[in-house]
């Protein structure tokens, strides 16, 4: 029997049908739907400075294979070597300090959650730039790798395998990136993807900048953990009703917050106390690192680049003369400190800027940085790689010379090694580049000890209220308890204690002062010259509470006082150090 057209397109649409169904069912009973699992794939969601790394996007680790040769992990803003956005992820090698060893590799990484069995599409960009492009060594002398394991952060547990992403590129005339694309095959609930770089061979003075950017992984989700099933409640359940409590105020949340408000253990850190013959402040030491360059050092007494007071202190490298330049050329200032409490947190805050004589900006957007470091003792260090630690400094731009833009404020926070210690700040130009002249700026210079402090979120005020202060305080007079109090003020000895640190509610004395609502139920507090004329007849000071961010000016305009009147009236030596957390009294006239 013959089917005709029309019998046999239903047929087929028939049994399209049922596959389609068919999918849908399985789809639906496996619970899986697909998405992106990498996070901050992009690199326009920020960076963190990570110790021995630097500069690493976040929600991505990073690693290095350590021995002998340079690294460096960069927030990469150089629209060459961006692919989309604003920003890429670049992992520099080098062996510009020293011969190399074999096979330096760095790169970063990021665990997901995967469903075991599961196929994943990974894509990413890349390039690879060098200075070396036209000479006849190695094609494959710098090579891209991509790892895959069931989760950590070993690179040597990782399966790792090659991966082409065109020929090498010239470092400061790079021609685009090139796709990859792989699958993997999840082997258990957890996959750590690595994307790194290689240098293969250690020889003299070379470098090689890997662009990373656009990294994607896509497929299956995996099912978020399930809560325990709780069993079915029975048909009729037999209720016992326990006797009606009133309602309870939830705890107070107590956050514990670094506070690191200590005295300024660097001398002459604003450069306000002068500088010596040699340009450099009083209490600091210079350093370079020599070689084929010119160093300044100044007192940089120019209004635009100085972040505040007078002066600032200017460290300048120049190639003016020198008809071959040396790379990585290094001036800074150190200064000793003694009395350190090893293990203790210290913040040290400062504030830089770069400026250089002739925009280049169409080269290197690193082509000059900042950078701060340390070493454990009481003696500084000849090289800078020596040091036990150092640390990149973000500069939002390089500028002109002759055209500063603003000062980058930099923060961090570290655990003193050790009683002594040499705190190093530097400027560094990368390049052997000829006739160049850059200017590193610094001001500002701090470090501070650190402290825990116990913080309570703020009481939260209903948007109804009518404004009012929320605290008045009390002066306790002979007969006084704390129970009469409480319902005077329409509160409850419980809190009356608490809110004033009060361990035994029954022992109160003539004349404490007491820090109580400013309302009475409904009602705002009447003074009267009835039983407590003697001591409530003035009206109550109001109580602020000092909050991040605030100073005595501040306070003073908010309740129609002035600081004079507020420093006197709460006896305050030293207006600028109110410290968080710190009860002012407010004057009522």
């Amino acid at each position: 029997m013959k089917l005709n057209k029309r019998t046999a397109l239903l047929a087929l649409t028939l049994a399209l049908s049922v596959m389609l169904f068919v999918a849908v069912i399985a789809t639906l009973a496996s619970g899986m739907s697909s998405g992106e699992l990498i996070k901050n794939g992009g690199f326009e969601h920020g960076f963190t400075s990570q110790p021995g790394c630097d500069m690493v996007g976040s929600a991505w680790g990073c690693f290095t294979t350590g021995g002998r040769g340079g690294y460096g992990f960069y927030d990469e803003g150089w629209a060459p070597v961006v692919a989309s956005g604003a920003h890429a992820q670049l992992i520099e090698i080098n062996t510009k300090k020293d011969f190399g060893d074999q096979g330096r590799t760095a790169g970063i990484f990021q665990t997901v959650k995967v469903v075991p069995g599961q196929v994943y599409d990974l894509s990413f960009k890349a390039l690879m730039r060098a200075d070396d492009v036209g000479s006849d060594g190695d094609p494959w002398r710098y090579v891209m790798l991509v790892g895959f394991s069931q989760g950590g952060s070993d690179w040597a547990q990782a399966s790792v395998q090659e991966v082409n992403v065109g020929p090498i590129q010239d470092r400061v005339s790079p021609t685009g990136y090139y796709p990859v694309n792989l699958k993997v095959k999840a082997e258990g609930h957890y996959l750590t993807v690595f994307i790194a770089g290689r240098m293969k061979w250690g020889d003299w003075n070379k470098e090689v900048d890997f662009d990373i950017d656009n990294v994607s992984l896509i497929g299956p989700l995996a099912r978020p953990d399930k809560k325990p099933e709780q069993p079915p409640a029975p048909a009729h359940p037999i209720v016992k009703h326990p006797p009606v409590k009133p309602p309870q105020k939830p705890p107070v949340e107590v956050t514990t917050e670094l506070v690191c408000d200590g005295p300024n253990l660097l001398k002459n850190g604003g450069f306000e106390q002068g500088f010596g013959a040699n340009g450099v402040g009083w209490y600091w030491l210079p350093y370079n690192n020599g070689g084929a360059a010119n160093y300044g050092y100044y007192d940089d007494m120019w209004p635009p680049v100085v972040a505040s007071g007078k002066h600032a202190q200017l460290l300048e490298i120049n190639s003016y003369g020198f008809g071959a330049a040396d790379p990585n050329r290094i001036i800074g200032i150190y200064q000793g400190l003694w009395n350190l409490q090893p293990g203790v947190t210290y913040q040290l805050s400062l504030k830089a800027m770069i400026r250089e004589a002739v925009d280049h900006s169409d080269e290197d957007a690193h082509r000059y940085e900042v950078y701060w470091g340390y070493e454990s003792g009481e003696w500084p260090v000849t090289k800078a790689s020596d040091l036990d630690s150092w640390f990149g400094v973000p500069v939002s731009e390089i500028s002109l010379r002759t055209s500063p833009g603003n000062y980058s404020a930099y923060s961090t926070t570290f655990k003193a090694p050790s009683k002594a210690m040499v705190l190093y700040l530097m400027g560094l130009k990368k390049w052997g580049t000829t006739e160049r002249e850059v200017n590193f700026d610094f001001d500002d210079v701090q470090l501070r000890q650190c402290r825990p402090m116990k913080v309570a979120p703020p009481i939260p005020v209903h948007p109804t209220e009518p404004p009012h202060p929320e605290v008045c305080t009390y002066v306790v007079v002979r007969g006084d308890t704390l129970t009469a109090i409480a319902a005077r003020y329409g509160t409850t000895v419980k809190e009356l204690a608490q809110f004033n640190n009060i361990k035994n509610p029954s022992l109160i004395r003539v004349n404490q002062v007491l820090l109580v609502p400013c309302y009475m139920g409904d009602h705002p507090v009447q003074y009267d010259d009835g039983d407590h004329a003697e001591v409530n007849a003035p009206p109550a000071d109001l109580v602020h509470i000092v909050q991040k961010g605030e100073t005595l000016k501040k306070i003073a305009r908010r309740y129609g006082s002035t600081v004079k009147e507020l420093r006197t009236y709460n006896n305050i030596k030293n207006i600028r150090k109110i410290r968080v957390g710190q009860p002012i009294l407010i004057p009522q006239s």
